[in-house]
């Protein structure tokens, strides 16, 4: 059987060198008629490698009940990757994060009793074993290193463990490690810890998106042994409601940041090539952030958007993975230790820069050249930070000089290209040295070898001794080819290597794409011109893309039918049962969506109260007898307490719990939803502005561990924020502190009892028997990157978010409580009429419509324009959540537009489109939309 192994230059398949030219494709955030057709975009772009999550979540929905079968055929998936003919990067958690509710961890590990999430914690890591094992059953005979030799090459360990706790990590890692030995994964393991943490024998790799030529450098000498690979180079972030949708990475910046990895001899992994959907419920909440619940597009700025369709930082992407891959033997054999000093590229100016500011910002930095060079050839990376400024009409051409160890000058046109790759001493076939060129390489097949350019610069070359000139076809002609000393050499600009395609057997001119079997795919014309690995040129014929079978841009939906929830809302649903009291929603049945509370108060306080829910997550939508009376938790259009007006005598609350996401990652992983706790009644308390007081700095490990970005050793400063508070009732004070800029250990009393995040609002009852009656110190003692900040601006803001609140009164242990699960209603409960479409005041309700057969040839999207919040189905499965607007009307950014998979879509019968609208908006002004590039919003289009 196969080997793989490393050094620290690439990996090695049986002593071949392997070079990987990685993206992310997430298996479960595309519908599996879809798998193939992304994996081959990722072919077309360049890439020789797909990486995908496993999900856990998916595949033991249960304890011990595992599913692998449709779109959850990880085993289909990975197959279809070697049919691409790639490799397959897998990471099955058993946390991946991803922006993946609960970080892809299954809901009911909350309720196995003793249970300790991602540490060396028995009830977790026998769960952990389980998973592992039957995933290890789907795919371990499709290892590199299987009788068959599949094309799985890698396996990472866990995601993201970044705390210096070296016995617990070792621990935790080096256990999830022998799980996957032991089941038969065998190909070598990875981790993407930042160096934080590792099991030996693992492969270090990296997380991030910018300076990767400084960190792949520095990765270079802590880990001369190894391959660098960039696990996760970011190409983008998630979107989060009520967070407008920040513009994706340009072309030329995701262009340098890749060609700074090789320049580094680095290989990377796009994160994400193709971010999908995040469907049904799956989508989770960020870390460090108020709301940070992420959108049902997760497009991230992908080069491959959401739809499938070229974003436009795909032509960039596959010039510069095209290369990568094609030339792999030269990349793979650089010397790793051969790191010149450089000018690091796009290097800004220096902050104490005696310029003024104006004409600091106005001096652009100039081009960098990077060499790097090995037994089988050398690269030099030239990056121009000028191509990214806008270039006025008639400004002359940018060009560097490059001199040649000979001394021979070589001068290379950079305008317009963010980074140039010119190579050096490179063997192209079997007989033909290129010794140096001032143009870029795309490809290489055979004995033809495809260069780009500038329009009209000045091409120099050389192969085999034999120097040639040619220049770069001027804008709007066609590319040039030509023979040279046994070459067919093919000359372009970037905007030819459009229609130019690069197979494993032949180089095709004017083809827009190969079909999966290797056809040339073309509009407009009946043939193009094929260069054989030879250089025999044929003319061949092109496959037409389909035609789209509808020429409007939008299908017309059916009148629709409406079905109200006011018997939920009041209360008087028969699907209501007794509860003894609050319980989260994943104890009651609901890990994911809605649940229905019903909470009747014999004798609530009579008049206006102040409510606060300290207990729940994540947003309650709240009915006093029928009618609405708020919307209480995170995220646009909620607020932080309830202020109704009780009459006298019982009343009767209804709350509609709402989990719009478990956090994804960091320190409070796993928390609970619904209303799970009691509710109060409060009044506020003064303790007075706060104040820096210096306290014995606290070992922040010793209070609990792992804590992320936190070593042993590390201790709280000494400055600690201070409320005094004077309390001597034998009531609960309820702590509303935040969003705070910095981290740090709540304390009370000189003890710990929690950890303040950054960017995020806690909430904390301190009971009683944690008081003491009379005099109390809350404290926030500060993490020590709490250093670098201002701890004036950090007193100033936590004294203006913070809160302390009597509890004078639990209102819920004395009520009657009952519970419902929240389910679509049966068909016979949606009618039809008058004004079909409209709203309904207040009141949650189902819609449903239907639309004609679609063209599944064009992406179609479903604009939410007139609704509120709530959930979208197609033809009985679950889309995704929606949110466009708060109770009140107020847009919420920033999706309106929200993708339908085609093979979700009927072309052959009518489709039904069904709705959940928490506030009752109606869908009079829906629609639906082709062609929508990405599924944000209208002006996106």
């Amino acid at each position: 059987m196969a080997s793989v192994t490393y050094d620290g230059r690439s990996f090695m398949l049986d002593g071949r060198r392997i070079w990987l030219v990685s993206g992310a494709i997430n298996y479960a955030r595309t519908p599996r008629d879809l798998w193939a057709q992304r994996i081959h975009a990722a072919k077309r772009a360049g890439l020789n490698t797909v990486e995908t999550p496993v999900v856990w979540a998916r595949h033991e929905p249960r304890p011990g009940q595992f599913d692998f079968k449709g779109d959850n055929d990880l085993r289909h998936f990975i197959q279809l990757i070697a049919q691409a003919g790639l490799w397959c990067i897998l990471r099955p958690g058993p946390y991946i994060g991803a922006a993946w509710d609960f970080g892809g961890l299954p809901p009911w590990l909350t309720s196995v009793k003793a249970i300790r999430l991602r540490v060396s914690n028995g009830p977790f890591l026998e769960a952990c074993s389980r998973y592992l094992t039957a995933v290890s059953e789907q795919v371990r005979d499709l290892q590199a290193t299987g009788p068959k030799g599949g094309p799985l090459l890698l396996i990472q360990n866990e995601s993201q463990w970044t705390c210096g706790d070296d016995p617990q990590g070792q621990a935790y890692l080096g256990e999830i490690n022998r799980y996957l030995r032991e089941s038969g994964l065998g190909v070598p393991t990875i981790n993407g810890n930042n160096l934080w943490q590792g099991v030996e024998g693992e492969i270090d790799c990296w997380t991030g998106s910018g300076d990767m030529l400084s960190t792949l450098r520095q990765l270079a000498t802590v880990r001369p042994e190894q391959p660098r690979l960039v696990i996760e180079q970011i190409v983008g972030a998630p979107s989060t409601w009520g967070t407008p949708a920040a513009p994706p990475t340009g072309a030329a910046e995701v262009e340098r940041r890749l060609a700074e990895v090789l320049a580094a001899g680095g290989q990377f992994n796009i994160a994400p090539f193709h971010g999908g959907t995040s469907f049904g419920f799956s989508g989770g909440r960020l870390p460090e952030h108020e709301s940070g619940f992420v959108t049902a597009s997760h497009d991230h700025g992908a080069p491959l958007s959401e739809a499938g369709l070229p974003a436009p930082s795909l032509p960039a992407v596959r010039r510069l993975c095209t290369f990568a891959s094609r030339f792999a033997r030269v990349l793979s054999n650089l010397d790793p230790a051969y790191r010149p000093v450089v000018i690091a590229p796009a290097d800004p100016a220096p902050e104490d820069d005696a310029r003024p500011r104006a004409k600091r910002e106005s001096a652009a930095p100039g081009p960098t050249v990077i060499h790097t060079s090995g037994s089988q050839g050398g690269v030099a990376f030239i990056f121009n930070p000028a191509a990214e400024a806008e270039r006025p009409k008639g400004a002359p051409a940018d060009h560097v000089t490059l001199l040649l160890p000979d001394g021979t000058p070589l001068p290379v046109d950079i305008t317009g290209q963010a980074v140039t790759w010119c190579l050096f001493d490179a063997l192209i076939g079997a007989r033909a040295r290129l010794d140096y060129c001032n143009l870029s390489p795309f490809a290489a097949v055979g004995r033809t070898l495809i260069l780009f350019g500038p329009p009209g610069a000045d091409g120099r070359l050389s192969v085999n001794g034999s120097p040639l000139a040619i220049p770069v076809p001027a804008e709007g002609k066609p590319p040039a080819t030509l023979e040279h000393e046994s070459l067919t050499l093919i000359i372009a600009t970037a905007d030819h290597l459009e229609t130019i395609q690069a197979a494993d057997d032949a180089v095709y001119l004017g083809a827009s794409d190969l079909t999966a079997s290797g056809q040339p795919i073309a509009a407009g014309i009946r043939t193009c011109t094929r260069i054989d690995a030879e250089g025999k040129t044929t003319h061949v014929p092109v496959v037409h893309p389909p035609p789209h079978k509808r020429a409007e841009g939008r299908l017309a939906l059916s009148e629709w039918a409406a079905a109200p929830m006011g018997d939920y809302c009041d209360g008087t649903s028969p699907r209501f049962a007794s509860i003894d009291g609050p319980a989260d929603l994943a104890s009651l049945g609901s890990p994911y969506g809605y649940g229905w509370y019903r909470i009747r108060l014999k004798s609530p306080p009579s008049g206006k109260v102040r409510l606060a829910f300290p207990s729940a997550g994540d947003r309650l939508l709240v009915y006093l007898d029928g009618e609405p009376a708020g919307v209480i938790g995170r995220g646009p259009g909620a607020e932080g307490e309830l202020h109704p007006t009780f009459a006298k005598g019982p009343r009767t609350l209804v709350m509609l719990a709402d989990n719009l996401g478990r956090l994804s990652g960091g320190n409070s992983l796993g928390e609970s939803k619904g209303l799970f706790g009691p509710f109060y009644e409060v009044k506020a308390l003064r303790p007075g502005k706060p104040i820096l007081k210096t306290g014995e700095p606290v070992p922040i490990l010793s209070f609990r561990s792992p804590i992320w970005e936190v070593n042993p050793g590390d201790l709280t400063l000494h400055d600690r924020i201070t409320w005094t508070l004077a309390h001597r009732r034998k009531t609960p004070v309820l702590l509303t502190i935040g969003p705070s800029p910095v981290r740090a250990l709540l304390m009370l009393n000189g003890k710990p009892f929690a950890i303040l995040e950054r960017h995020t609002t806690e909430r904390h009852v301190l009971l009683p028997d944690q008081l003491k009656a009379g005099v109390n110190l809350i404290q926030a003692a500060l993490f020590p990157e709490a250093a670098s900040a201002d701890l004036k601006d950090v007193l100033h803001t936590l004294g203006a978010t913070t809160t302390l609140d009597e509890c004078t009164a639990d209102l819920a242990s004395k009520a009657e409580w009952a519970f419902a699960k929240w389910e679509p209603p049966r068909a016979a409960a949606f009618a039809r009429g008058k004004g079909a479409g409209r709203a309904i005041s207040g009141c949650p309700s189902w819609w449903s419509a239907t639309f004609p057969p679609a063209d599944r040839s064009r992406p179609l999207f479903f604009d939410a324009a007139g609704l509120s919040k709530g959930q979208l189905y197609l033809n009985g499965r679950h889309i995704c959540r929606y949110f466009v607007a708060t109770a009140d009307g107020k847009p919420v950014p920033p999706q309106t537009l929200y993708y339908l998979p085609a093979p979700w879509v009927s072309d052959e019968a009518d489709n039904q489109v069904l709705i959940f609208d928490e506030h009752g908006a109606g869908p009079a002004r829906t629609r639906l939309v082709y062609d929508a590039p990405r599924g944000l919003a209208p002006e996106d289009r």
